[in-house]
């Protein structure tokens, strides 16, 4: 599916590498519908707190 990119929210403690707040919100230019291929992410409650170092990724 492709679907151009109206805006894109990054994490304001993003400093440019893979560590804390390497994270976005995406705002596609239309609706896409959901299927094999396209789904919601899982996230991960507000209170979960990870270690340090702990590699989550999300596709």
């Amino acid at each position: 599916v492709a679907v151009g990119l109206a805006q894109l929210l990054p994490h304001p403690g993003y400093a440019g590498e893979a560590t804390s707040g390497d994270i976005a919100l995406v705002k596609l230019v239309r609706p896409v519908s959901f299927g094999p291929g396209v789904g919601p992410v899982c996230l991960p409650s507000p209170s979960l707190r990870f270690p340090p170092g702990t590699p989550c990724v999300t596709t």
